[in-house]
């Protein structure tokens, strides 16, 4: 009871300011604005067994549409709607319809992000509804158009993801390049692979009484982000963790599940890197036995020759190659790995607005496969991946091709 009326105490604390802002309609409307983007695919995988068939799979990746605006002076909006892995299935081992399914709805529409945003004070903003926990290096900061590779690191099921909440942040703050975030949020993630949903029958965060909207289970994750700018685009570094008080009954058998990250990202004239280490464990179970722990960490790195000024504008490309090494342990004494290099080439239509029209070509090279990640695996991985290989991850010899177009 006291912990329930401490998180309520601490959430009105922040919304009520908010509330009297946003009664100040005042200003002038601005918006709405209509955006969305489609990633159509291909891909094929090689080497998937001497019984399995193999051949081209189309799909779509990513299909978004959204509105933004300011609704009033210092009050934005933002709803995006999405539909994506739409088609995308293969064999066991293969593709898998659970490949990638950390974006959030596992192949069916649904609205990813709904959220509105107080800012009185750029130092100080407020934003409430369903969105990105601020945990993750590419994933808070490099939006789903914007990626140098087609799909995101392995570790993407290690965090929170997308979940319903308040969170409290700012960038920049007094002109010292720090940036934060603090978030309380529903003990349930959106994102239908992350290791924070399904974590048992029925897992919305419901309490007693009428439940649902009108009360909860008292359970929630906490979730907070330090970030530092250097010199502009040449740094970024950020240190996120977060925290979910478990249910009575869990799949984990434990009384929590803890997230931290670790990444740094920047470029300069045409030459861009990515780096981040993930870890996430439950700590020892409730039997006492050893918890669950799985750990991610990648590197990447982009050079465009256009930036370079090494081709014209016509030819604006960019070799781009990651390495990202995933593994699980449990108590159980399982000890999977899987590491994945993605050689890449990405051409942009258009330099001046280059993720407006781009096109993508990936090649995928697993190794170091061992235990459910091993060669010709078909047993299922749980939350963390589908069949054969984490989310994001491939088993077996990839190769994609990715057409966007985006407004």
């Amino acid at each position: 009871m006291k912990k329930n009326l401490v998180a309520f105490a601490v959430a009105a604390a922040v919304l009520v300011p908010g509330a009297a802002f946003a009664a100040d309609s005042s200003a002038k409307d601005n918006g709405p604005i209509l955006y969305g983007y489609a990633q159509i695919t291909g891909s094929q995988q090689f080497g998937t067994g001497p019984s399995a068939s193999n051949g081209l799979v189309f799909g779509a990746n990513r299909i978004r549409l959204g509105v933004k605006g300011e609704a009033v002076h210092g009050v934005t909006y933002n709803i995006m709607a999405g539909w994506d892995n739409a088609a995308i299935s293969g064999n066991n081992g293969g593709l898998g319809n659970l490949l990638n399914n950390g974006l959030g709805n596992g192949g069916n529409a649904s609205i990813v992000d709904a959220w509105l945003n107080y800012a009185p004070v750029p130092f100080a903003q407020l934003e409430v509804g369903k969105f990105k926990q601020p945990v993750g290096n590419e994933y808070v900061d490099v939006q789903g158009n914007a990626l140098p590779f087609i799909f995101r690191s392995m570790g993407q099921s290690l965090l929170p993801g997308r979940s319903a909440g308040a969170m409290l942040h700012g960038n920049d703050v007094m002109g010292t390049g720090f940036g934060y975030a603090l978030a309380i949020s529903d003990a349930s993630s959106f994102d239908y692979g992350s290791a924070y949903n399904n974590l048992e029958a029925g897992s919305h965060p419901s309490g007693g009484g009428q439940g649902y909207f009108l009360n909860g289970s008292g359970q929630y994750i906490f979730s907070g982000r330090l970030t530092y700018d250097f010199m502009g685009p040449l740094l970024h570094a950020e240190l996120s963790g977060a925290q979910m008080t478990l249910p009575l009954s869990n799949m984990y058998n434990a009384d929590s599940l803890t997230t931290w990250n670790v990444g740094v990202h920047g470029g300069l004239m045409g030459i861009h890197y990515v780096a981040g280490y993930t870890n996430l464990n439950t700590g020892r179970s409730r039997n006492g036995q050893a918890g669950v722990s799985a750990q991610d960490w990648n590197v990447g790195l982009g050079v465009n020759l256009h930036q370079m000024t090494l081709t014209p504008s016509w030819l604006d490309i960019e070799p781009a190659v990651r390495f990202d090494s995933f593994s699980y342990n449990d108590h159980r004494g399982t000890d999977e790995k899987l590491d994945n290099t993605t050689v890449g080439l990405n051409y942009y239509v258009n330099p001046n607005n280059p993720h407006a029209a781009q096109i993508q070509v990936n090649y995928i090279i697993p190794t170091g496969r061992s235990g459910k990640f091993g060669p010709y695996a078909t047993a299922s991985t749980g939350v963390f991946g589908g069949y054969g290989a984490p989310i994001n991850g491939m088993a077996y010899n990839t190769l994609m091709l990715q057409f966007q177009a985006g407004f």
